[in-house]
């Protein structure tokens, strides 16, 4: 077993080995504190334009990007035009060479861009630029492109960067662990963080969400009665199964006509992708599971089998020199209920009024 699944088996489940590292609490406390608070009390550079966080403040994956890509897709539809901006994980472009950022599209290579920068340029077809220090990718972006909001991939505890709203992902089915700080636990910031931001959201394979907003609301060990307004569940909608290589397109009955697939990922939360694929046919199966953001080589696919993985995953193998013909994946879409869709935009449209008095 991985450190990282080592981990996630004590922050998640009933193991309580990671207590060890109680005495470091108060310590990790008041670092996660004084951070934020020099931050924000810091005179950040005014940014000209909304700028949208999509984030978390738990370790592993929770849905950001299928966020992102939802939203910028809503806000594309109101006429707007938009930017992402992102870290870059895995990039193997010097990203830190002064403090430079660097553009991203969809002909972008995945190893060297990293494999979630590439999909959503893929995906949303909108401007994207990467860089350690996202207020230079979002310099970059207002450089080159005429923008009326960026959307920030992840950077929650990034307080270099001004926000305007702040949307927290949280899993619907692990919800914030044991609830502490790193390392005893998977919270990156302690869980009354969620009192703060705008926008608290978690994303289900279920077509049902209408008893889940009361187990995200039960995970909160303080009053919920404040946040109740703010939280929405939102569908994983599986649309279509897509051939690696050649972008050809299945149903989603065809999971069922395969005898077994073998089914790979290399993302924070595979099992939520696993799920996902069961509601939706899958039976006869293998999994394999990689670290996050895990760089793929031909050694990694089985060769006469069937194989299914994220889009992610995807993006990365697509750039192998592969003949493999059974490669596929997932092609999945958030829904955004409308009371979320309308308060979102709401949010962007008073903070960019605000903007444009100054």
């Amino acid at each position: 077993m991985s450190i990282e699944k080592t981990f996630n088996k004590a922050w998640y489940g009933k193991s309580k080995w990671t207590y060890i590292f109680y005495p470091l609490l108060p310590i990790v406390h008041r670092y996660v504190n004084k951070k934020r608070q020099q931050f924000l009390l810091q005179n950040r550079k005014s940014i000209s334009v909304p700028i949208v966080i999509v984030g978390n403040i738990t370790v592993g994956g929770t849905g950001k990007s299928p966020m992102v890509i939802a939203l910028t897709k809503l806000l594309k539809e109101r006429g707007l035009h938009v930017g992402i901006v992102s870290r870059g994980y895995g990039a193997k472009i010097d990203k830190t060479a002064h403090n430079q950022a660097s553009l991203v599209t969809a002909d972008s290579s995945a190893d060297l861009y990293g494999d979630e920068p590439v999909m959503l340029a893929q995906k949303t077809q909108v401007p994207l630029a990467i860089a350690s220090q996202r207020v230079k990718a979002v310099e970059t972006l207002l450089a080159h492109y005429p923008l009326d909001v960026i959307i920030s991939d992840d950077g929650m505890q990034h307080y270099a960067l001004e926000r305007d709203i702040e949307i927290v992902m949280l899993d619907l089915d692990r919800g914030a662990g044991n609830q502490k700080l790193l390392p005893i636990g998977p919270l990156r910031e302690p869980i009354e963080r969620i009192k703060q931001v705008d926008f608290v959201a978690s994303i289900t394979p279920k077509a049902d969400v209408s008893q889940c907003k009361e187990r995200l609301l039960s995970y909160f060990p303080f009053d919920t009665t404040k946040i109740e307004n703010k939280t929405f569940i939102f569908s994983l909608v599986a649309e279509s199964i897509v051939n690696v290589k050649t972008g050809e397109k299945k149903p989603l009955t065809w999971l069922k006509s395969i005898p077994e697939w073998y089914v790979m990922a290399g993302i924070g939360n595979p099992e939520r992708f696993l799920e996902t694929l069961k509601l939706n046919g899958l039976q006869n199966y293998q999994t394999r599971w990689f670290p996050d953001h895990y760089s793929y080589s031909a050694m990694d696919l089985p060769d006469n089998k069937y194989v299914i993985m994220t889009e992610k995953d995807a993006v990365k193998c697509r750039d192998l020199d592969l003949s493999h013909p059974n490669l596929w994946y997932l092609n999945i879409a958030l829904d955004l209920p409308s009371m979320f869709s309308e308060a979102i935009l709401k949010a962007i449209t008073e903070a960019a009024q605000i903007k444009s008095k100054y």
